[in-house]
């Protein structure tokens, strides 16, 4: 990406994720040179995907592949090394007098941190780190500390683990978090930058169907998934930049995740129901029509403010996950249909498709450090969880089906690209498509 250079004093941020983040101030000169300015420290912060109508306090919910995001707290931390040499905090990150919205080179929210008097640092090389959450968050420290406890305790003079490990204790499969981070280098002058891109540091999964199947007795259906992690590692930010965006750096992937349970090991299966839809949630009535469920008894079941629309007849949901790597030799995911009691009607495996890229560049925690970065083959079966990245079936781009007619559920006649539900008639295999920055959709198909 072009770095956008200064006239006067004034920084402008114009990053996307995954951009570069290392930037320098420049003055123009008086023969028209660019020269560094003497004796300015700034750090910009940009968070990609600004909240837009979430009401959500702790966390937000997944209810499509829109660019979002409803974080209220930033924590900003300078090293030298592992120690602690400044920190800020921003409380209410997305109002208007804590941040500014920005939509050069992405869109989200941004503050920049200017460095003076006492708080300016020497010649040398740092390290910042930023990180956005929620209040009352449910990610705590191994020593069972709130994550709000952990962040306030992060002072000057203290040390700091570049690879702070969190475990999630919501009733959830996770909760957004963003994160990253940037080197700066003050020079002899005093003078340097930095942008720090937090990116977003789980993955997610939804589930938008149509046509479902009618076996009598049966009230729900599940979205399962070969393992999952507990524990988040908040280190390997994603630093570089894509080639859409002007760059030529090959992103990083990363399985930032681990289950805290003892005696479990890498790539070991636990089989865990990851997201499920009730269908009586969605039908007030589940009548039979020609093998399929009567959608003429469909309601959407969603009534808060600002509420997400759906195709009617169909059914949702989504979840964020923490990253885990696949179990060999085994369905990642896979959606099955049962009754209360867990009587087994019908299911589905989740597959990637033929031509689905590999995970290049992978760096997978285990448990104590990272890995190399290594090449995964992605198995149309069996495939790593990566984060950063929106797993779905079927198609939804925004909360709103129909954007232009918010609160408006469509026609299931309605063809809408960027609202697609996914049928379940006559399907044994389903099809994942693959959000790999949660704004660009590789294309997928089903079988």
């Amino acid at each position: 990406m072009n770095k956008k250079y200064l006239l006067g004093m004034a920084l402008m941020a114009s990053m996307a994720f995954y951009s570069c983040t290392e930037e320098k101030i420049y003055v123009q000169g008086g023969d028209g040179s660019e020269q560094v300015a003497e004796d300015v420290q700034t750090i910009t912060l940009q968070v990609e995907n600004s909240g837009d109508g979430l009401t959500t306090r702790a966390g937000r919910p997944l209810y499509s592949a829109e660019a979002k995001q409803t974080i209220e707290n930033v924590k900003v931390i300078v090293c030298n090394g592992t120690s602690v040499v400044y920190t800020k905090d921003f409380a209410n990150w997305n109002t208007d007098n804590t941040s500014t919205a920005y939509t050069s080179g992405g869109h989200g929210r941004q503050a920049t941190i200017k460095l003076e008097g006492d708080e300016k640092l020497g010649q040398g090389s740092y390290t910042v780190y930023a990180i956005g959450y929620h209040n009352g968050s449910g990610y705590e420290d191994n020593a069972e500390t709130t994550l709000n406890s952990v962040m306030t305790n992060i002072t000057k003079g203290k040390t700091f683990n570049a690879d702070m490990v969190l475990k999630y204790t919501g009733s959830s499969n996770a909760e957004e978090i963003f994160a990253g981070s940037a080197e700066l280098s003050i020079s002899d002058k005093k003078a340097g930058s930095a942008t720090v891109i937090l990116n977003r540091q789980v993955a997610g999964a939804f589930v938008y169907l149509k046509d479902i199947p009618y076996f009598e007795g049966a009230t729900k259906i599940e979205l399962v998934a070969s393992t999952t992690n507990d524990q988040l590692v908040l280190g390997k930010f994603a630093n570089t930049n894509f080639e859409s965006n002007g760059g030529n750096s090959v992103a990083m992937n990363v399985i930032n995740g681990w289950n805290s349970d003892s005696g479990w090991t890498l790539g070991k299966a636990k089989e865990t129901v990851i997201a499920t839809i009730t269908l009586s949630d969605w039908f007030t009535s589940i009548t039979d029509n020609n093998g399929l469920i009567n959608t003429a008894n469909w309601k959407n079941p969603y009534t808060e403010d600002n509420h997400p629309t759906f195709q009617k007849g169909s059914v949702f949901a989504g979840t964020f996950l923490i990253p885990f790597a696949k179990v060999s030799s085994t369905q990642t995911l896979k959606l099955v249909m049962k009754d209360k009691s867990g009587k087994q009607y019908a299911f589905w495996n989740v597959n990637l498709s033929s031509t689905g890229q590999n995970y290049s560049n992978l760096f997978t925690w285990n448990g104590s450090s990272w890995g190399t970065g290594t090449t995964e083959d992605l198995n149309k079966n069996s495939y790593s969880i990566v984060r950063n990245h929106l797993y779905g079936i079927g198609t939804r781009m925004n909360d709103q089906a129909d954007p232009e007619k918010p609160g408006t559920d469509p026609e299931p006649d309605t063809e809408d690209p960027d609202d697609k539900p996914e049928s379940l008639n006559n399907k044994q295999e389903l099809t994942l498509q693959v959000n790999d920055n949660w704004e660009v959709i590789h294309g997928m198909e089903l079988e």
